[in-house]
């Protein structure tokens, strides 16, 4: 779902008919790597060595710290950055910032996301190392000193209710959060119908920003 709402906006902001040269900063286990292909030449960096065996089976990789990216100045088209500043693995979120600055072409875009609010922690941000949540007034002053905003809106808007429901007793401290995964399956009829509500988000997401969602998505573009 996340795919399709990062999809719909980069091909409202990107370059049409143009094979781009794209870096994805802490792709993780590189599921992004697949749908960045569509628009150009993907590479993938991480700190992970374990998230890099997977990484690689899906695209080009190469092991790399957020703050200090081994690119030349001005080498990509686009630089995609999805859930990766909330870590605490992440020291300077302004020195991270100012690297994928540096690897952009003037001119190109970058698209972010980070996870919501701060306050709607769970269990999943024990296990994921969770530093900060944002805000989209603190991506939006974080993005204004480096690069020209051209859009920012949470997301995942119509599934925020469902999430807040079942994070109730974390989020109030009833429950105590713990270092287990809040991760786990559901019938397929249900998931059917759950991607259903993100993939409307994703059709109308490019002309619409919505007012809460359980993550911020921001498109930018070098000063």
């Amino acid at each position: 779902g996340m795919a399709a709402i990062n999809t719909t906006l980069l091909k409202k902001y990107l370059p049409k008919n143009k094979k781009l040269k794209i870096l994805d900063v802490g792709c993780g286990p590189g599921a992004a790597l697949l749908y960045l292909s569509r628009f150009g030449d993907v590479m993938g960096v991480d700190i992970s060595d374990e998230a890099l065996k997977f990484a690689g089976k899906r695209g080009k990789v190469k092991k790399a710290d957020i703050s200090l990216l081994p690119f030349e100045d001005e080498s990509f088209d686009l630089v995609t950055c999805l859930d990766v500043l909330y870590h605490a693995w992440v020291k300077d979120n302004k020195k991270a910032l100012l690297e994928i600055k540096r690897v952009l072409k003037p001119g190109g875009i970058f698209l972010l996301r980070e996870p919501a609010y701060d306050w709607f922690r769970s269990n999943e941000d024990v296990v994921d190392f969770t530093k900060h949540r944002f805000t989209k007034k603190e991506i939006e002053k974080e993005l204004s000193k480096s690069f020209n905003l051209l859009k920012i809106t949470y997301a995942n808007f119509f599934l925020f209710p469902l999430a807040f429901i079942k994070r109730i007793p974390q989020v109030i401290g009833l429950q105590k959060r713990q270092n287990k995964s809040d991760f786990f399956g559901i019938h397929p009829l249900l998931n059917k119908i759950l991607f259903a509500c993100i993939n409307i988000e994703s059709k109308v997401i490019a002309g619409v920003n919505f007012p809460f969602g359980t993550s911020v998505v921001a498109v930018a573009e070098k000063k």
